[in-house]
């Protein structure tokens, strides 16, 4: 059930081919079908995370769509590879705006890529929906072109702070990634760290392709600290991990649910062992609930035999978004399909449960933690 990092690299390979086969016949599809656009990480540090979420969601739309579609249209998802570069995800959206025409804009994955988007978002009056950040930025001020599924970094940060001030544990130090993302986090856990009244014993930045290592592990060890937050993605995680326990052995980490990916816990190997990592899906590899039976079901229908957290994050971020087109009729429109989620209050989908009103685009703050076992799964 869990990919292995070989497998991965396969995915993105077939990923990559479906995409450039679907590019080269782009001018002749249907133009009757209803177009959502979505750029995301399909190589570089963060691939993992960008092809799960987008498979998870192909597979749920071609479900769809071998259903009779919605509303008697097809539903056509063209992702771009942006690979976690920021440019290139603003040049892909507006070519996904204004070249392939579309409705809205889905999945967009990162804090760098989503902060560049806001005035695009603005000019081309479109809809970017279930964006995969935790950043308060798609989240504050409020936007009414941005509907989150997703918990915000704020409330997986509070989850972790919560679960130490239980166990009592006061001297804390964070690795924060020198960028947006990092910068997003650390916000996070210093709002959650002032509800308990409590103080970071040290915050250590490091560079997404770890170039300062050595000193940002110096710095952590010199902290004496108890437990470690890990505000990184990719790279830096493993990498600071395996370095310091080279330094301090039986230090507790605590991550961020953009390192639930099975390559990172992969590439982490014995060091992963205890990790606690917080999550804002359900656990996707037990059908303990209707929507995570269904999100099996179909990504075996469609040939999809892999479970991750991002693949029924995709999956579930597809199947609001179909609901609120069908709630559209067969006129779709970005301001439609705004209108059609504001519309939807608390709507339980299957044991998730998702809530937006005019004034509310945060659908989830569902958040749980889980440890990684001796084996590389994750436990809850």
């Amino acid at each position: 059930m869990l990919l292995t990092l070989n497998r991965c690299k396969a995915m993105v390979r077939l990923l990559l081919v479906n995409l450039m086969l679907c590019c080269s016949v782009s001018a002749h599809a249907d133009t009757n079908d209803i177009v959502i656009g979505q750029s995301t990480a399909l190589t570089g540090i963060l691939a993992e995370l960008g092809v799960a979420h987008s498979t998870g969601a192909k597979a749920y739309f071609d479900y769809i769509n071998s259903q009779g579609g919605v509303n008697g249209r097809k539903i056509r998802l063209i992702t771009l590879d942006d690979a976690y570069d920021a440019k290139k995800s603003l040049a892909n959206a507006k070519e996904l705006i204004e070249k392939e025409k579309a409705v809205a804009l889905f999945g967009m994955l990162g804090t760098p890529a989503n902060t560049a988007l806001l005035p695009v978002l603005e000019e081309a009056n479109i809809l970017s929906f279930a964006p995969v950040t935790g950043a308060e930025v798609v989240r504050k001020p409020f936007n009414r072109r941005i509907f989150n599924i997703r918990a915000g970094y704020t409330t997986e940060t509070e989850k972790i702070i919560d679960h130490l001030n239980v166990r009592g544990i006061k001297k804390i130090g964070v690795v924060v990634q020198n960028n947006a993302f990092g910068k997003e986090g650390l916000a996070g856990i210093e709002q959650a760290i002032a509800k308990h009244q409590l103080k970071l014993t040290a915050t250590v930045s490091i560079n997404s392709d770890s170039s300062d290592l050595d000193k940002a592990v110096s710095a952590m060890e010199a902290a004496d600290v108890q437990t470690i937050i890990l505000i990184t993605a990719g790279k830096p995680s493993s990498d600071f991990i395996q370095a310091f326990n080279k330094k301090i052995k039986g230090m507790q980490y605590f991550a961020l649910s953009v390192l639930a990916s099975q390559a990172g816990i992969n590439a982490l190997g014995k060091d992963g062992v205890g990790v606690i990592i917080s999550q804002v899906l359900p656990f996707p590899y037990s059908a303990t609930t209707t929507l995570v039976r269904e999100y099996q079901k179909v990504m075996s229908k469609m040939g999809v035999k892999e479970y991750s957290y991002l693949g029924i994050e995709g999956f579930l971020d597809a199947k609001v978004l179909v609901e609120a087109i069908k709630r559209t009729g067969k006129d779709v429109s970005s301001d439609r399909i705004i209108t059609a989620l504001e519309g939807m209050g608390r709507t339980d989908f299957d044991g998730f449960i998702v809530s937006f009103s005019k004034t509310n685009h945060q659908g989830s703050d569902y958040a749980e933690l889980t440890v990684v076992s001796k084996d590389g799964r994750f436990l809850r």
